[in-house]
């Protein structure tokens, strides 16, 4: 089954331009200070993050995954001195399996690059391109037959529900994407009891489809109603995996002279844009700024964010979620 150790604490940091070595923790930007001010003064450059650690126990055949959530904007990694992966785009998760290159003590080395270039979006934009490892670096241990980690730097499941509001009821698409496995268990609570269906894995895919009836809306600030689907794989009789994510149902549309529509009803969307900074911290935030921006965004009355320009932490979208807000999403192509 899937373990997940933080790898937040501890390390070593250098700029490559200096002999100077510092001990940082996660998350870390190397511009929280000098690139606080607008004026595009600050370092761009390469630095080098560096940790060991000692192999956690795997199952028989295990895989260990090294997950960064944020790293800007793009990526070396090493592991005891071999390359095993390399990744460009400082605003998206992604994943390596560390399997091949591990031993019984091991030293990591993740050398991060924010300098100018002509190939990383954003190429230029009117608010600061912080260097560093700003969100949670975690490793993931799992068994040979697992949910996929490296596609997309998703957690392998997708849930699209299709809401009929006449019929009260929403049809909900659930797809995964594994390792291994021969069938996977979809399970969601409901009001009106658990519902629960199986599928077959067919060249590392599964999808299902199940109804809930007099299904309980998501309905912005007025009732931001969540539910939850577990996924469990299955090898034979045994369970190998286990992924889990909430999802609500609502159906919307946009109407060129009446403007939002959330579930039938007309919504007048009122919001703030959102940069995923602080000062002194730059966009190094922990979920405790995460939380504090949501509070501030309800306190004012608001409906809606735009997170501008480029992927915001998860955590984030996971607080717009539980708490209303209808997003607007960007990509980092300015």
């Amino acid at each position: 089954m899937r373990t997940i150790i933080s790898l937040n604490e501890g390390w070593s940091f250098r700029k490559t331009d200096s002999a100077e070595v510092t001990s940082v923790n996660l998350p870390h930007t190397w511009n929280n200070i000098d690139g606080q001010d607008g004026g595009d003064d600050y370092w761009r450059g390469t630095a080098v993050y560096q940790k060991t650690f000692a192999k956690p126990e795997l199952d028989a055949n295990g895989h260990l995954f090294l997950e960064c959530k944020g790293a800007a904007m793009s990526v070396d990694v090493l592991l005891n001195g071999e390359t095993v992966c390399k990744h460009e785009g400082g605003y998206s998760t992604f994943r390596a399996d560390l399997t091949p290159c591990l031993s019984d003590e091991n030293t990591l080395e993740i050398r991060v690059d924010n300098s100018v270039n002509d190939r990383v979006y954003p190429q230029m934009a009117d608010f600061t391109f912080y260097g560093g490892l700003y969100r949670d670096v975690n490793l993931i241990a799992v068994s040979e037959n697992h949910f996929e980690l490296v596609k997309d730097g998703s957690n392998g499941i997708k849930v699209t529900p299709k809401v009929d509001l006449e019929k009260k009821c929403a049809a909900v698409t659930i797809e995964t994407w594994q390792t291994g496995g021969d069938c996977v268990v979809f399970t969601v609570p409901a009001e009106d009891g658990e519902k629960c269906v199986k599928a077959e894995v067919k060249d590392g895919y599964a999808c299902a489809e199940l109804i809930l009836e007099n299904v309980h809306l998501w309905d912005g600030v007025n009732d931001p109603y969540l539910y939850s689907v577990t996924a469990q794989l299955y090898n034979g009789e045994e369970v190998q995996d286990k992924v889990c994510t909430a999802f609500g149902c609502r159906e919307f549309h946009m109407d060129p002279a009446q403007g939002f529509f959330l579930n039938g009803k007309s919504y007048p969307l009122r919001g703030v844009s959102r940069h995923q900074d602080r000062i002194n911290l730059g966009n190094a935030l922990s979920l405790k700024e995460h939380e504090e921006d949501m509070a501030v965004i309800r306190e004012i009355g608001a409906n809606t964010v735009r997170l501008a320009h480029y992927q915001h932490a998860q955590e984030f979208y996971d607080l717009c979620d539980q708490n209303g807000i209808v997003v607007w999403a960007e990509i980092p192509y300015i």
